[in-house]
């Protein structure tokens, strides 16, 4: 009888000793992960602010924000690579967004491809004519004269 409460007694405080598997939730929106990426951008930690972008982009591939967000924070820290390829995929995932366009042509134009980067604000503009598509628009057109 001894050795059987000893031997239960064993068993349940190894059971108290097993690890057990979490399944965490993420019980954010792509919004929310956005809006954290958004006010961590604005307090200046850029690694925050990259991983709630990337975190509203796993929640929600077809929503547009976090693309030009993610991509505007590596243009911001001068990660030209990335955020040409983060502002791509947001145009693989969306088609042909406008505002993706147009942040892409901005980025190719400081990247010296001027003329990639004319083509896609072209195509901005003929999708939709907005003042900012035409600035950056003359911006690569007077960097072309400078050429």
């Amino acid at each position: 009888m001894q050795r059987l409460l000893l031997l239960f007694a064993v068993l349940v405080l190894a059971g108290c000793a097993m690890p057990k598997i979490i399944i965490l939730d993420d019980p954010l929106t792509a919004q929310q992960h956005n809006d954290l990426g958004v006010a961590y951008e604005e307090k200046g930690d850029f690694a925050l602010a990259e991983k709630e972008y990337e975190k509203a982009l796993k929640k929600n591939r077809e929503w547009v924000i976090p693309y030009l967000n993610l991509g505007h924070l590596y243009y911001r820290q001068n990660r030209l690579d990335r955020a040409e390829h983060i502002l791509r995929e947001g145009l693989r995932a969306r088609g042909d967004h406008p505002d993706l366009l147009n942040n892409l042509a901005w980025v190719l134009m400081e990247k010296g491809r001027l003329e990639h980067a004319q083509y896609l604000v072209d195509k901005a503009i003929a999708i939709e004519d907005k003042e900012e598509y035409r600035d950056t628009r003359r911006e690569i057109l007077e960097r072309m004269k400078e050429k």
